[in-house]
């Protein structure tokens, strides 16, 4: 061991045993202060040459190392606390004045757990926690009593470095009387923002979990996750912008098993499901081109010493609108090798890349399907051409997959001008009341979500547009994606319309405040938006337009629900799309041949209340359609289309049996 080294060696330690001494200054903070300051704006420390070297290389190195980090400690100190819930404890950091405290997912547990949040200097509050993210391990706590707390500035760990150096704090064994937080002083060893990991040599010990991990400017960089192994170097922190990407759904207490380092087999990613619309089983080979390993990138590897991944390139025609399902998935012999963790198998694991027609890349992804399968879902906003670039996670990885493409059965439409909201999301007025309480039994707030397009299919940022309701109007700018989000109100729902200026075109879509499809939140099943019946298509053929009213005769089959008849000639050798589609009520369709027998009758087979019947003949002749109501004394106005093709079907298709 050089001279260097046993020096370094030796500030590690002390600073790891004797971090109560170093700092014990900052635990003669009141409790009063505890609650009524808060932290001054972020400042940049200047530091020292030594930061910058692998190793100090002799003893005034190390004094300029203890001196900054006594700066940082003295910094942060005050926002790092100790996390009381039921029986267990760990540490924290509060990350906003209001009191919102990041932590381990493992420490906080499930949402809405009474918490005791200690500050160091002994001070006790009341806590509840919030969110878990179980898959990455990431949790939130909250502080119930109203104050303004010290709190710390959040980093970016998409912009760390292994090698930087960093500091640990915690509470190492528990919270301890007279002992504030323990500071231990390392580098980090490994990154991996994609699975969510930073692996450093900072040593954490039962009690550290959940606590904060610092850069030398004193910004949250990390949370500590996962406790030293049989090697001292084996400690693992949840990288802080994963906490960023989910901070809604922590705050708000949502639980849920996301991607990540705790990641397993289960899917964290839902498809939208719907038709199959590509499929090949296909292979990477040492034959294949070579792009930087996606490992390494996310590791920002220096470029001696990265692998390359080998890469196949896939080009898919995408509508505007559709919501597509792309999944690179591999053999499940591989999968019980990837998911027993045999680090020495250079099994194939599949990353996939999603990039627009102009290059540009959209998203990517490594274990949404469940490890190591990789998905992506993705609403294309226009026609287009786009990339799919099927490559492996890790350099130098070869092996057989296979690659498939689902079309969702929902579709956003897309609209100009003055726009029916509810004509374009397809809900019968006098059903809107109906879905927003479905939705409010789920607790899932319903909301119109609006993309803002200009002519060219590209999104309009900032751009402003007017809400109107039958009482009300409210004027409403698009966010930095060019969205527009508004709630479904039941005060606020009557003749509800869009007024989009000229020159522009916005993407239309019920769904949740997190801006989620319908068709997303169901999978693709139960999603009332969805057609069952899939239409023959062709030309139209007849149109019949009509009113139902209170004079009109009762239906023979439906008690008490006025109908109307109209008869069309068909033939054989033909197929026809029969499609009831009304606004006032929830429609149904019922086809009879000319002495008035049953052929077929449907409710909800063109998506929510129209309906839908798919009919080849065997011979000419003239059938009845009857369009009435699914529901007693509903009335109003409805619109029959017929489509004509010249292909056969076997039988009659609707949405509902008979």
């Amino acid at each position: 061991m050089t001279a260097g080294t046993r020096l370094w060696a030796r500030l590690a330690l002390s600073l790891f045993c004797f971090g109560g001494i170093v700092l014990g200054f900052v635990a003669g903070q009141t409790a009063d202060d505890t609650k009524k300051k808060s932290t001054p704006a972020p400042m940049e420390f200047v530091l020292p040459d030594v930061f910058k070297k692998p190793t100090p290389a002799d003893v005034e190195e190390l004094r300029a190392i203890e001196k900054h980090v006594q700066k940082v400690v003295e910094k942060v100190m005050p926002a790092v606390v100790n996390l009381k819930v039921g029986q267990g404890q760990g540490s924290g950091v509060i990350i906003s004045e209001k009191g919102l405290i990041l932590t381990a997912g493992h420490v906080s547990g499930t949402p809405n757990k009474d918490a005791t949040v200690v500050f160091p200097n002994g001070k006790s509050l009341k806590g509840k926690t919030l969110g878990q993210n179980t898959g990455i391990d990431s949790g939130m706590v909250k502080i119930v009593v109203e104050g303004k707390y010290p709190f710390l500035e959040m980093g970016k760990s998409s912009e760390l470095k292994v090698g930087q150096w960093v500091v640990a704090i915690g509470h190492p064994g528990g919270f301890r009387p007279n002992r504030p937080p323990v500071v231990r002083l390392g580098r980090i060893l490994y990154l991996d923002n994609i699975k969510g990991i930073i692996q450093t040599d900072c040593a954490l010990v039962g009690g550290d979990s959940g606590g904060p991990l610092f850069d030398m400017q004193g910004r949250v960089i990390g949370i500590h996750s996962r406790i030293g192994g049989s090697a001292m170097t084996e400690n693992i922190h949840v990288p802080i912008d994963t906490y960023r990407q989910h901070f809604a759904r922590l705050e708000k207490g949502d639980a849920w098993r996301g991607a990540g380092a705790f990641g397993g087999p289960e899917e964290t990613v839902r498809s939208a499901g719907g038709k199959n619309v590509f499929k090949k089983d296909d292979s990477l080979s040492n034959d294949d081109p070579t792009m930087l390993a996606p490992h390494d990138k996310a590791q920002k590897t220096p470029e001696s010493e990265a692998k390359q991944s080998h890469y196949k390139t896939y080009t898919f025609r995408m509508k505007a609108g559709s919501t597509y399902t792309i999944d690179m998935k591999v053999a499940s012999a591989k999968k019980k090798k990837k998911n027993n963790n045999n680090n020495n198998d250079n099994s194939l694991d599949p990353f996939l890349r999603l990039e627009s027609p102009t290059g540009k890349m959209l998203a990517e992804d490594d274990d949404s399907a469940g490890q190591p399968d990789a998905r992506i879902v993705y609403k294309a906003i226009k026609d287009g051409d786009y990339r799919i670039i099927a490559t492996s996670f890790d350099g130098e990885q070869t092996g057989k997959f296979t690659l498939s493409i689902l079309e969702a059965d929902f579709k956003d439409a897309i609209v100009a001008g003055q726009v029916d909201l509810y004509r374009a999301i397809k809900v019968p007025a006098p059903h809107v009341a109906q879905l927003l309480e479905k939705f409010s039994e789920a607790k899932v707030a319903l909301h119109i979500n609006a993309l803002l397009l200009d002519n060219n299919g590209d999104p309009l940022v900032n751009k402003e547009v007017v809400i109107n309701w039958e009482k009300g109007a409210q004027k409403l700018k698009s966010d930095n994606q060019g969205v527009v989000r508004w709630p479904l109100l039941a005060d606020k729902s009557r003749k509800l319309n869009l007024q989009l200026p000229e020159g522009m075109r916005a993407m239309i879509a019920l769904t949740d405040k997190e801006g989620r499809s319908l068709g997303g939140l169901f999978g693709g099943k139960d999603d009332p938006s969805v057609e069952k019946v899939k239409s023959a298509g062709g030309k139209i053929v007849q149109t019949f337009d009509g009113t139902l009213k209170k004079t009109d005769p009762f239906d023979f089959e439906r008690e008490k629900c006025v109908r109307h008849i109209h008869e069309f000639k068909v033939q054989p050798g033909k197929t026809y799309t029969f499609d009831l589609m009304s606004e006032d009520f929830d429609a149904w369709l019922r086809l009879e041949d000319a002495d008035g027998n049953k052929i077929a009758e449907d409710d909800d087979g063109a998506g929510f209340a129209n309906s839908r019947i798919v009919y080849s003949p065997s011979a000419a002749g003239t059938v009845r359609l009857i369009a009435t109501t699914c529901e007693q004394g509903e009335l109003g106005g409805y619109r029959l289309v017929i489509r004509e093709i010249s292909a056969k079907t076997t039988e009659p298709k609707t949405g509902s049996n008979p």
